[in-house]
């Protein structure tokens, strides 16, 4: 894994996992963490949640059966949606390094926090919270608004 993105995320995960932080403060500190780089910034802001998200989803007793996601979706151009492997964003390869560590280590409140702004949890919960079962169930990866295609240097 690249340093530089480790560092991002690391630093990105104490701003997200700050519940004293409104989200302008958060993209604020992201975007200046990201040295003016607005993709960046956003990839960091909304990649890393998802991240925590897939490690704790993963270690709910009742997802056992569930088949997690693999891929994510961004915009092309056009306005499609284009499916990528999550090896294609090391943001998120570092997010679930970071996580799986701090699930089993700590800071829990950092991790909580940061988990409550994952959409992928956000499913697993209203799914629970109204009589849903997961069992043999299938989660589908998370689509990514202005995060776009070509960032991943994939032909659109």
């Amino acid at each position: 894994m690249d340093e530089r993105i480790g560092a991002l995320v690391a630093s990105t995960i104490d701003h997200l996992g700050n519940s004293e932080l409104s989200v302008a403060e958060i993209e604020a500190a992201v975007l200046a963490l990201s040295d003016g780089d607005a993709m960046l910034a956003r990839r960091l802001i909304d990649v890393v949640p998802e991240g925590f998200g897939l490690v704790l989803v993963s270690h709910i007793e009742s997802a056992q059966s569930m088949q997690l996601p693999t891929a994510f979706s961004v915009q092309n151009t056009a306005g499609d949606w284009v499916e990528f492997p999550f090896q294609c964003e090391p943001i998120f390869i570092a997010a679930v390094l970071a996580a799986q560590q701090m699930f089993h280590t700590g800071p829990r409140l950092k991790f909580q926090t940061v988990t409550d702004r994952s959409a992928l949890l956000n499913t697993v919960n209203n799914a629970l919270n109204n009589g849903g079962s997961l069992e043999a169930s299938t989660l589908a990866g998370p689509r990514f608004l202005g995060i776009a295609a070509a960032v991943y240097d994939r032909v659109e």
